[in-house]
């Protein structure tokens, strides 16, 4: 199979890829992506490059929202949405696609159109508790429906979903991995900050002014984000960095982007995390396990971010601090807390994770899909 990749959830995406180069070599992949995460302010996205390194040809493209926009805005967007789908059917083809797999957000919704009208096959995986509208109407689409969890079939009406799970990165559980270059070998007492592939300007802010308290006591890895037109939070960071004494100094570590092993390795060896509350950010970490403060990303759909930081608050492996709470005071009280129930914490997340091999699961989807068309 010729099988085409797509959707802004990166990490399941990258999962599937190395799943398949790994147990069936025999298909041919392809990526298509963003290469700004966020365009109007020229943020490079990790996409391009992550997917380069797995040899797979990453295939950029760009098309529109339909939320968050003007009236005005939103019409041109409809208006030019057929020619957007018309570039999708010309890759289809062009490329000679056996099967789409999507991983939702409104990138895929264009291919998802183009793969239905060209009989090709179409897969759509979700990893968050609630459905996406871009996932929910793909899945209307869509000869095979993936889920994460349970919970989202209330989104689905009388669609068939099977329950995968969400894939994880096969890396995540190995044991032999290598202290990253960069670190020091007496590195210890790690809090591991990360902000999601954008970064968070509002998490990094927090970060930086509870740095000379978090420094007595921590080694700080702080994934920051790409810069853009307004931020390099990255160059900003590094400046403040030098204004700290050199004893705390030594023990803050500023990446834009952690690469997997890096950041797998980081999982097993820190204390414990402050992260916004991705469902994949959320997967990860519980299954590592890694106790965490979790800080929703507000305003997204229909509260996506908060559900998935609620599952893991169940758990008792994550505390939950609202974005409207969040300053250096909220955020050194917080860290006291796990600081006090992190083995507790640790010791409840390992019971109660539980990894469907979601990977496998959702490649047999793909070969049934493809079967099913042949026939």
């Amino acid at each position: 199979m010729r099988i085409l990749l797509s959707g802004a959830h990166l990490t399941p995406a990258l999962a599937m890829i190395d799943f398949i180069k790994a147990n069936h070599p025999e298909h041919e992949l392809f990526f298509v992506g963003r290469l700004y995460s966020q365009e109007k302010l020229g943020q490079k996205a990790v996409e391009e490059a992550e997917v380069n390194k797995r040899q797979v040809k990453f295939i950029p493209f760009t098309a529109p929202k339909f939320v968050n926009h003007s009236f005005l805005t939103k019409l041109n967007n409809l208006l030019t949405f057929p020619k957007v789908v018309r570039q999708a059917r010309e890759i289809l083809r062009e490329e000679k696609i056996d099967l789409f797999l999507s991983f939702g957000s409104y990138l895929a919704v264009p291919f998802a159109l183009a793969a239905k009208s060209l009989q090709i096959p179409i897969v759509t995986h979700e990893q968050t508790v609630v459905m996406g509208k871009a996932n929910r109407f793909i899945s209307t689409l869509a000869d095979r429906v993936a889920i994460s969890h349970l919970e989202t079939k209330r989104y689905l009406g009388n669609t068939e979903a099977v329950l995968t799970g969400n894939p994880v990165r096969a890396k995540l559980f190995a044991k032999d991995l290598k202290r990253p270059s960069w670190l020091p070998a007496e590195i210890k007492n790690i809090i591991l900050v990360m902000g999601g592939n954008q970064g968070s300007f509002v998490l990094n802010d927090a970060v930086e002014a509870a740095l000379p308290q978090l420094l007595t006591k921590y080694s700080v890895i702080h994934q920051c984000g790409r810069s853009n037109k307004l931020k390099n939070p990255s160059q900003h960071l590094e400046k403040y960095k030098k204004s700290l004494a050199k004893e705390l100094r030594q023990k803050y570590f500023i990446k834009e982007w952690i690469e997997d092993e890096d950041l797998f390795w980081i999982y097993q060896h820190a204390k414990f995390a402050i992260s916004r509350s991705g469902a994949n950010a959320v997967l990860e970490l519980s299954l590592a396990p890694l106790p965490a403060i979790l800080i929703p990303l507000p305003n997204t759909y229909q509260d996506e971010q908060l559900a998935n930081a609620s599952m893991m608050q169940k758990a008792n492996g994550a505390l939950i601090l609202q974005q409207s709470l969040l300053n250096a005071t909220t955020l050194l009280d917080s860290v006291a807390h796990l600081e006090q129930n992190y083995r507790e914490m640790r010791r409840d997340l390992a019971r109660s994770s539980n990894y469907l091999g979601a990977s496998a699961k959702l490649y047999q989807l793909l070969v049934e899909a493809y079967q099913a068309k042949r026939l």
